[in-house]
């Protein structure tokens, strides 16, 4: 039987979140997410019912931090897809699942989490298992990157989570140190595009960001929170659009930030 929260909860959200039925599907899944940003209040509103998204989890992890948002009994909307190709890769992913957002602790490309959310996590996936009876195992604990396409959960390590829940000690004392991000090679920069290293912070509405080219019509990759930051090599004027540039792997991924005749960027530059 599904319940509100665990007991491990610090504070629960009160502000009214995306949720519906789970119509009779038995939870035995978790699915980790990261926020794609650094402030915790930022990730949460795009959750609330006023927003219009239409995204949500049941849990929002920060260091010091378990806030209950969408509870247990509800299915939250934060692993089915965002439509067309984006096919979930198993069935009912909200019905059977409870999902848990974790803050970031630095910004893209790296999308780092402090090691002491990752703990608080392991603790929660933890007691969720022990309560449902769900095998703690990575079949049964999944990165949403691992449900659909995505690149969340970021630089989260999954598995680090559930080894941390099944009793193992954290790998390293401290947060993972992060490599500098190197300049882009030359061979990175899209044809057409102006080479420029730089960031855009978001205005107060998200921006669904694109996988291989600088087109509406390319896949889907995820979302730019309100007010998130975006770190970009490049841009160019592509259509109605202008677009900025990063690698993500080996991935181009191009984010609009602008629609052209009319209208002013939708966020800023620094």
């Amino acid at each position: 039987m599904a319940r509100r929260f665990s007991n491990l909860i610090t504070s629960e959200n009160p502000n009214p979140m995306y949720g519906g039925s789970r119509n009779g599907v038995g939870i035995d899944r978790i699915v980790i997410h990261h926020n794609a940003t650094t402030n915790k209040n930022v990730a949460m509103s795009t959750w609330y019912t006023s927003s219009g998204n239409w995204t949500s989890a049941h849990y929002e992890v920060t260091p010091t931090e378990i806030i209950g948002c969408v509870e247990e009994t509800y299915a939250a909307y934060h692993c089915g897809g965002t439509g067309g190709s984006d096919v979930p890769k198993m069935s009912n992913p909200n019905e059977r699942s409870i999902g848990i957002e974790n803050l970031n602790s630095t910004g893209a490309p790296s999308w780092s989490v402090d090691s002491r959310t990752v703990a608080n996590t392991a603790k929660l996936v933890r007691d969720i298992c022990d309560y449902y009876g769900i095998p703690c195992d990575r079949q049964h604990v999944l990165a949403h990157n691992e449900v659909t396409a995505t690149a969340c959960p970021g630089g989260l390590d999954v598995d680090e989570v559930v080894r941390l829940a099944s009793g193992g000690s954290a790998s390293t004392p401290t947060q993972k140190p992060v490599a500098p991000a190197p300049k882009p090679a030359a061979s990175n920069i899209p044809s057409g595009f102006t080479p420029e290293n730089g960031t855009f912070v978001n205005g107060d509405t998200q921006i669904m960001n694109r996988v291989g080219a600088p087109s509406t019509s390319a896949q889907q990759g995820g979302y730019l929170p309100a007010y998130g930051e975006w770190p970009y090599d490049s841009w160019a004027k592509v259509g109605n659009y202008t677009w900025i540039h990063h690698m993500w792997g080996n991935k181009h991924i191009f984010l609009p930030v602008r629609e052209w005749p009319s209208g002013n960027a939708w966020g800023a530059f620094k």
